[in-house]
């Protein structure tokens, strides 16, 4: 990662947010402005109200001190809260546009960079910097800091014409301060490393706890115990960075704290022996207190923000590395969807090997096989057998080890990677519907024109589902389970399924997989969807994968895996009759059937 300096996040900082809102910038040199005097006035009036009390001047004199420190600082105040109303509601701006980004950034990862252990760590990471360490608060620190600096330089003035000896020690105390603050933002940012892993856990246990998809499942086999002790096992791994992060931190409160107590005695004993002597009126060692008083609390805000932006720096420089992460999406192809006929489509798998990332395992080995156009092949196996790895392959969820795949003779990672998944349409076994409408899970869009509307409830019709479409109150805009709302439908297993399938019929592509997307169906109701499938598909490549070996009998090829290869290949009569292991496969299933 490229060294980025305070400037270049600076620069940075300030590029996204003038890009944003150039208000912003605008509301914050103002807030500078006000910020920067707030404490002047009653540092310098209240002396003066003292100096008229103890001086014996006019009653209307005094009064009309108060009056002025009263009225100055109403009008800062006022003007301090309206800019901090227009910060808020910018920073809310700001956040969801932040939020946004990262979700368009994690939308357009591919499967297999999305999948991985370390890209789910760093979404953990980045989404602190969407609702707290960004762009935002680090320019608003930077122009905080300005606003501080003129205080205290202002501060440190009236303090040193009282007392000379103030300036070295405010010095001290400055670098100090520094000193610990840094310790403890090395130490926060430890912890923050440290547990990443652990609140993800923390995360998604919590979210199983609250998720209605897997009640049924807890309730039915008693994982409510099983659950919790889950969640207190993750808290204590985290509690143990906890523990060690509070006794840190308490030391370092403890030596700040110490440290001000110090300064502060130092400065009451200086400005006292002054006024004690005569050599300053008790307006002015009025004015010596409230200014020591105000550098107590400066001070530690300078160096709180100055330490506060090479944190946001920190952040920054991970916002940036998250979205330079490449992705297949944004590879450069020399070949597009228009450069490839897409009614006739072959596919070839050469010598294919695959194992997953961080595993050692191939699960994969020395695939051979050529899918020709418009053919009907069915995939079978054995639990494990990678049949459905094989699918993941040709979709790119992720790519070969060893070997290439080809599609009309080009190399698969040759072309553009959007225009080759328009090639493909798929229902896998764990397919996931929205908590949307109908429509919009089928369309992908909340609009649709009337016949595209019609060729749905067509589908729906060619799909058994006809008669339950017209028994929906809202029609196709019924939404899909009660997640986001009482008036969602929860449907049986089946007929998501189905609405799965009717998905995929829509989007025509000419490549169609069915990965175990009927697991929920008996053996009947499979092989009746299967058929009916084959002939709303008759002119495109189909690809089944089934555990059920009376569903492929109708296809013109079947492959046969095992343990990662393929061991038989053939028509239904050329398999059954080499008496091989779909024989085997069919005669357990026999009974099923007859």
């Amino acid at each position: 990662m490229a060294k980025t300096t305070p400037f270049d996040g600076f620069k940075l900082s300030f590029k996204e947010i003038w890009k944003f809102d150039k208000r912003l910038v605008f509301v914050l040199l103002a807030d500078i402005i006000i910020s920067a005097i707030m404490p002047f006035p009653y540092i310098i009036v209240s002396g003066l109200i003292v100096d008229s009390i103890v001086s014996g001047y006019e009653l209307y004199l005094v009064i009309f001190y108060v009056t002025l420190l009263f009225g100055i600082n109403f009008l800062l105040s006022a003007a301090n809260t309206a800019l901090g109303s227009i910060k808020e509601y910018l920073f809310i701006k700001f956040t969801n546009k932040l939020n946004l980004e990262i979700n368009n950034k994690c939308l357009n990862m591919d499967f297999e960079g999305f999948n991985d252990s370390s890209f789910q760590d760093r979404i953990m990471l980045i989404n602190q910097i969407a609702y707290g360490n960004n762009f935002f608060t680090a320019i608003t620190t930077v122009f905080r800091t300005i606003s501080q600096f003129i205080t205290l330089i202002g501060i440190i003035l009236i303090m040193t014409l009282l007392n000379i000896w103030l300036l070295f020690i405010a010095f001290v105390m400055i670098l100090m301060q520094a000193v610990l603050h840094t310790i403890r933002l090395r130490h926060d940012r430890e912890y923050n490393n440290k547990i990443i892993n652990d609140q993800r856990k923390i995360d998604y246990v919590s979210r199983l706890a609250k998720n209605v998809r897997g009640k049924k499942d807890i309730v039915m086999f008693d994982m409510k115990d099983f659950i919790l002790k889950k969640i207190k096992l993750f808290q204590e791994a985290i509690l143990v960075f906890d523990r060690h992060r509070i006794k840190a931190g308490s030391i370092i409160e403890m030596v700040t704290f110490f440290l001000n107590i110090t300064f502060q005695i130092s400065a009451y004993i200086l400005i006292g022996i002054r006024a004690f002597t005569g050599q300053i009126s008790i307006g002015e060692f009025t004015m010596g207190i409230a200014s020591l008083t105000n550098f107590m609390v400066t001070t530690s805000a300078l160096t709180s923000s100055i330490l506060d932006f090479d944190d946001g720096l920190f952040y920054i420089k991970r916002y940036k590395s998250f979205h330079k992460l490449r992705s297949k999406f944004n590879e450069v192809s020399t070949v597009s969807i228009n450069d490839i006929d897409l009614y006739n489509i072959e596919i070839d798998f050469k010598n294919v090997s695959f194992r997953y990332p961080n595993s050692t395992n191939f699960v994969l080995k020395k695939i051979n096989l050529t899918i020709k156009n418009k053919e009907k092949l069915a995939i079978v196996g054995f639990n494990g057998a990678g049949k459905t790895s094989l699918m993941l392959l040709l979709t790119r969820m992720y790519d070969p080890t060893e070997g290439a795949i080809y599609l009309n003779g080009i190399n698969i990672k040759e072309i553009d990677y959007s225009d080759y998944q328009r090639i493909f349409s798929a229902v896998y076994q764990d397919f996931s519907l929205l908590a949307f409408s109908l429509l919009e899970n089928i369309i992908g869009t909340d609009e649709a024109a009337q016949d595209e509307k019609d060729a749905i409830i067509e589908l729906f019709a060619r799909n058994d589902m006809g008669e339950r479409l017209k028994k929906l109150y809202r029609g196709l805009d019924t939404p899909v389970t009660k997640e986001l709302g009482a008036a969602g439908i929860d449907f049986s297993g089946g007929e998501m399924q189905k609405i799965a399938i009717i998905r995929a019929l829509y989007k025509d592509s000419p490549v169609l997989i069915l990965d175990e997307p009927t697991s929920a169906l008996d053996p009947v109701a499979e092989y009746e969807i299967f058929q009916k499938f084959a002939k709303m598909s008759k002119d495109k490549l189909t690809i089944y994968i089934s555990h059920r070996i009376y569903s492929t009998r109708f296809c013109d090829k079947i492959v046969v895996f095992d343990k990662g290869e393929i061991v038989e290949y053939g028509s239904f009569e050329e398999l059954m009759a080499s008496k091989g292991l779909y024989y085997d496969f069919f005669e357990k299933q026999a009974e099923h059937f007859k």
